[in-house]
């Protein structure tokens, strides 16, 4: 059995409404077992009919809405779990509301049992769907792939291939042209031995190692070389791939256009309406307002012992926000990346705790709750015309960028491409995904050591004028 992967989504929701009617059954058995039974279980089943109406209108919408489907962003275990809990709270409020609204008395325990049956199943259900086309692309030879490119772009396409497994692609290597001779031949960092060779070369390589995809992440591929290979591809049957040399218009949703043949890209501009913002902004003083004074305890304590030790609890640091907009961001007075740090030190450091006056910004409107990361303004000077397109929304106290494990260390260019993802995708359940993410993401990082970040396995070979990059297969780890 094979999945087309256009039609994913709906075989989801196909499955997540079963698992209602499942989830529900299984809450009426475990409610009323032991108990005499003058009901039978087909008309208790009956009476929460209204349950499985709105269960299923509420949670179709949010499948299409949230993306719940578990591939979409690509597969990673803590965003999914949190839409999905997200998600079912968000049905839980729902199915209460109507419930009240229509004065049916149900069983508070069955309501509880449903939702904790139903989002293990769903967690279930999207972790065996993950396994299933795992197992059934990745190691199909069909689907071996080689994309010819090897700059920022090419890397980040492999990158998302790899935590896409429903793809049926299987990156093995990478062709790019030699730097000092333009497109004179490629280098090959396939999983044979090293070496150099010409475009003639590279499709007898190819089909040795039967590479059945070739996917184009140049620039400007438009060499004679590169044209030959293609030309070559085809005729060996070999599907080729073309990303837009215009991909880094971000903020921009790509649709293909034909005229009489001729392929015409599209790029419509994403316009947030005006009732979006206001959206987010009420949100955000509501969530932030309620986590104060959840924390204030806790920052209190955390302030009066930098006091104690310091002689100042709080500074503040030059940030730029939403237009480059400088502002001052508060933060407890602890330097994050002191080369002997106090115990105390590395437990708020560790904690995060040294962001949590950054609430007071959210408060006052200088950041959002969710967002890009404020970076400096001297960071800010060396950006590119497209990293700039992050400082069109408020800098956030958490983002996308964090809960994928990227701190204010890594490159601007490598945080800019989530970020720019979570302004193209924003909604409010995103938001509270991405909340929850940043609590897990905090309570691991907090209860384990930070390991030191590693430098990229990568291993780098010259052969005259031709170089290759090993980069290891993110699916085997």
């Amino acid at each position: 059995m094979k999945i087309k992967i256009k039609n994913i989504q709906y075989w989801f929701l196909a499955f997540d409404l079963m698992l209602v009617l499942g989830a529900l059954g299984l809450s009426l058995g475990l409610r009323y077992a032991g108990t005499e039974e003058t009901i039978s279980f087909a008309t208790r089943f009956q009476s929460y009919s209204v349950v499985v109406f709105v269960a299923i209108v509420a949670w179709t919408f949010l499948h299409f809405e949230m993306s719940l489907d578990g591939f979409r962003g690509g597969w990673h275990f803590p965003s999914i779990l949190s839409n999905l809990i997200v998600a079912d709270s968000l049905l839980m409020v729902v199915v209460l509301a109507v419930a009240f609204l229509t004065q049916h008395n149900y069983s508070r325990l069955v309501l509880f049992y449903f939702s904790l049956f139903f989002l293990l199943g769903l967690v279930s259900v999207r972790c065996a769907a993950r396994f299933l086309v795992s197992s059934q692309l990745r190691n199909l030879a069909d689907h071996r792939c080689v994309i010819l490119g090897h700059g920022p772009v090419a890397q980040e396409l492999a990158s998302k291939i790899a935590f896409h497994p429903e793809l049926p692609f299987h990156v093995v290597g990478f062709l790019f042209p030699g730097e000092s001779e333009v497109f004179n031949g490629f280098a090959s960092s396939l999983e044979a031995p090293f070496r150099s060779v010409k475009t003639l070369q590279v499709l007898e390589l190819l089909g040795k190692e039967k590479v059945q995809k070739l996917i184009i992440a140049m620039p400007q591929p438009s060499g004679t070389e590169v044209r030959k290979l293609i030309a070559g591809c085809r005729m060996a049957s070999i599907q080729v791939y073309l990303v837009p040399e215009w991909y880094d218009l971000y903020l921009s949703k790509a649709e293909l256009v034909e005229i009489d043949g001729l392929p015409l890209l599209s790029l419509q501009e994403r316009n947030p309406h005006a009732i979006s913002f206001a959206v987010k902004r009420t949100m955000d003083f509501v969530l932030s307002a309620g986590i104060l004074v959840l924390v204030s305890p806790i920052l209190a304590v955390a302030a009066f012992v930098v006091r104690s030790r310091k002689g100042r609890a709080f500074r503040t640091e030059l940030r730029c926000g939403k237009d480059g907009i400088p502002f001052g961001m508060y933060r407890l007075n602890v330097e994050r990346h002191a080369t002997s740090p106090e115990r105390y030190e590395r437990l708020l450091v560790r904690w995060s705790l040294t962001e949590l006056p950054q609430l007071w910004n959210v408060l006052s409107g200088d950041m959002s709750l969710v967002g890009p990361r404020p970076e400096s303004p001297e960071r800010i000077k060396y950006y590119s015309e497209w990293q700039r397109q992050r400082l069109k929304v408020h800098a956030g106290v958490t983002g996308l960028a964090q809960v994928r494990g990227l701190r204010e260390q890594h490159p601007s260019e490598d945080k800019a491409r989530f970020d720019l993802q979570y302004i193209f995708n924003w909604s409010p359940l995103l938001d509270l995904s991405l909340i929850l993410q940043s609590v897990w993401t905090l309570i691991i990082r907090g209860l384990s050591q930070e390991p030191v970040p590693a430098q990229a396995a990568s291993v780098v070979r010259t052969s005259n004028d031709f170089r290759t990059r090993e980069v290891p297969d993110v699916n085997r780890s």
